[in-house]
């Protein structure tokens, strides 16, 4: 069934925050927020941000999913891709099985070309084709690793298998199975340790510090990022430019970590950091560690700290500089669209909110249609006026709201 335009996460928090006996001067007085926001929230006149949810649902003690409705079985089942979620998990199972006696692996070229193919529709939010691909290639490659010996092609093989996790990871975790994505993310590492990759490793790293983000654990978040940047320093060319994006990213990385903390300074220092690591790359390196590097990347995170730190208007100067190359990753330029929406829907200018709603859904559909950052702007742009333009009740029904 479609989603209320009442069925928003203000109205969850409410909730949850009445079951506890709250009040919302208690709840925002735990969360460290205004009881300004808290009223605004909950009555869906303002977007529930990522910050806000997090702190919340760390004094209701439950977890952020539940708050943000996800997953949205609805619309997955409309786009055809629950029925992918069941082969999927069974393939993630598959890990410590062994070799699968009905399954004869190709040579590793042919795989890797495969893999390279799957990561780049992650990288463009195409998930119906990771969805139907994903499970054979895990059970391929799975099947690979267990016979072959140790040897460059076993380190070959378990850094594709590797970057399918990463895959399985991104796929589940956009449409709102965070259990599964976790268990994704885990088996990363694990096949990374085996390919003898640092800097996939830190890439695993870097997802797993925006999993701690989301539960609003910054302290940790950058403990991780800190690990992260300890394993760039254990490779042989730590100036090279793999072992730079993968760096660069991991400053930005923190960057939003202190944003969320609300730590300018902090923030300052990491986009400092993240920026000169871009000059020395010199030019944008979307397919590098698929960590889509570079100097327009350091530029979206201008705006998009300042967006978390809640400097709209200088978000929004900031903005006016920043254009993307044909090349850049959609699911780079859905996530600043959204942002944007988020940045004028607080500023209560409904048609630029909406022009960005727009965007986002033409760039990256399917990543539109299943973030919650999406549909909380939408929902606090509809109950902010009598009666939403017909463009506007499109992008809510799209939503399934």
């Amino acid at each position: 069934m479609p989603q209320s335009i009442e069925e928003h996460t203000g109205a969850r928090i409410a909730d949850y925050r009445k079951l506890r006996q709250l009040t919302q001067t208690a709840l925002a007085q735990r969360a460290f927020l205004a009881r300004s926001t808290i009223a605004k929230v909950e009555r869906g006149l303002a977007p529930a941000t990522p910050s806000v949810v997090a702190a919340v649902a760390r004094v209701l003690q439950v977890d952020v999913a539940v708050l943000n409705g996800q997953p949205y079985i609805s619309e997955l089942q409309q786009d055809h891709l629950d029925r992918l979620i069941s082969p999927l998990s069974e393939a993630l199972d598959l890990y410590d099985l062994g070799p699968d006696p009905h399954i004869t692996p190709r040579l590793i070229g042919q795989v890797e070309d495969d893999v390279k193919a799957l990561c780049a529709g992650a990288s463009a939010t195409e998930y119906k084709d990771i969805g139907s691909k994903l499970p054979g290639l895990l059970g391929e490659l799975t099947t690979m690793v267990s016979l072959l010996p140790p040897s460059e092609e076993y380190r070959l093989a378990a850094s594709s298998l590797s970057w399918c996790y990463w895959v399985a990871y991104e796929f589940t975790y956009r449409v709102g199975y965070h259990d599964l994505a976790s268990i994704a993310l885990e088996r990363m590492g694990w096949m990374a340790e085996q390919a003898q990759d640092p800097l996939l490793l830190a890439i695993r790293l870097n997802k797993r510090s925006s999993m701690l983000l989301r539960r609003g654990n910054n302290q940790m978040s950058l403990r991780v990022i800190a690990r992260g940047h300890d394993l760039i320093d254990q490779v042989e060319r730590p100036e090279g430019v793999d072992a730079l994006a993968v760096s660069g990213s991991l400053h930005l990385a923190s960057a939003i970590a202190a944003a969320q903390a609300k730590d300018a300074d902090a923030v300052s220092g990491y986009m400092g950091l993240a920026r000169e690591t871009a000059e020395k790359i010199g030019r944008d390196v979307p397919e590098v560690y698929w960590s889509s590097f570079g100097l327009t990347n350091v530029r979206h995170f201008d705006v998009a700290t300042n967006v978390e730190l809640g400097e709209l208007g200088e978000a929004v100067k900031l903005s006016k500089k920043l254009h993307f190359p044909e090349t850049h990753p959609r699911m780079r330029v859905g996530r600043y669209y959204i942002e944007m929406a988020r940045a004028y829907a607080q500023m209560g200018r409904a048609e630029p909110a909406e022009r960005f709603l727009a965007r986002a859904r033409r760039v990256a559909p399917q990543q539109a249609r299943y973030h919650p950052l999406m549909r909380e702007t939408i929902g606090a742009l509809v109950r902010r006026q009598r009666r939403a333009p017909e463009s506007l009740s499109s992008l809510a029904a799209w939503v399934g709201m």
